[in-house]
């Protein structure tokens, strides 16, 4: 059998699925402030008279990110970018907390200008000052020589609880797209790990110890502790599950 989570805004919907199609399905009120007990009554109610060794596997979607993006209510995100020659990185702005810096790979992956670690150790105080937990670390053309997100990232490491760097995030080119797309992982990040460990510790708690996949907003689906390093890739998932029915 199969459990399928969706858990949003107002509503969790749970179904448990068998090999001849539906079996049960559940609603229950969510509670944003509690998430664990969100998913834990949903999946008390799904479970019930079920021995847990008969699940095999549960599937997840959310609007949770989706929601945060709406409402403007994402975690303030540090922003360091490198651009080199070409378009100010600033033209490219997401945040207020949004930091061009020195430093320059050329598209073909050869270092022009080496990062100033000064620079970025007075950035990163700033960012600590300011309560800013996570960060994202974008250098034009880092797709052909992420060196200069990696050394940033060094200097970042010990004061963030997240850096999320462009090149990890996407391997293609198209530096003004890296840009927006780290920020939103960086900026989605605290909201996904709350569900995340909602989900976990109440699946143990059921001893539900089975794979555990979340569905993107392309329709597929990614292993939910991959999810933790691209939470982004979990925006319109609930939306794609209702298109996909």
């Amino acid at each position: 059998m199969i459990i399928g989570l969706d858990v949003g805004g107002t509503h969790a919907d749970v179904v448990l699925l068998g090999n001849e199609g539906l079996i049960r399905e559940v609603k229950v009120p969510t509670d944003p402030a509690n998430l664990f007990d969100t998913v834990l009554t949903g999946l008390d109610k799904i479970t019930e008279g079920i021995n847990p060794s008969d699940i095999h596997r549960a599937v997840l979607s959310t609007t949770l990110t989706t929601n945060a993006i709406i409402q403007r209510q994402t975690a303030p995100v540090g922003m360091i970018v490198a651009g080199g020659p070409g378009l100010d990185p600033e033209f490219f702005r997401t945040n207020e907390d949004y930091y061009p810096v020195t430093g320059s790979i050329d598209h073909r992956g050869r270092e022009i200008e080496p990062i100033d670690r000064e620079q970025i150790r007075k950035i990163a105080r700033c960012l600590a000052e300011a309560g800013i937990r996570n960060v994202g670390v974008i250098s034009k053309f880092s797709v052909r020589n992420p060196e200069h997100e990696i050394q940033i990232a060094d200097l970042l490491s010990r004061s963030f609880d997240k850096i999320f760097l462009g090149h990890q995030i996407s391997g293609h080119l198209n530096f003004p797209r890296r840009i927006a797309t780290t920020y939103l992982n960086a900026a989605v990040y605290p909201i996904h790990k709350n569900f995340f460990n909602a989900v976990k510790k109440s699946l143990k708690k059921k001893g539900l110890n089975v794979p555990i996949h979340v569905l993107k907003a392309d329709g597929g689906t990614m292993s939910f502790d991959a999810s933790m390093n691209f939470p982004g890739q979990t925006i319109f998932s609930g939306p794609a599950a209702s298109v996909m029915g």
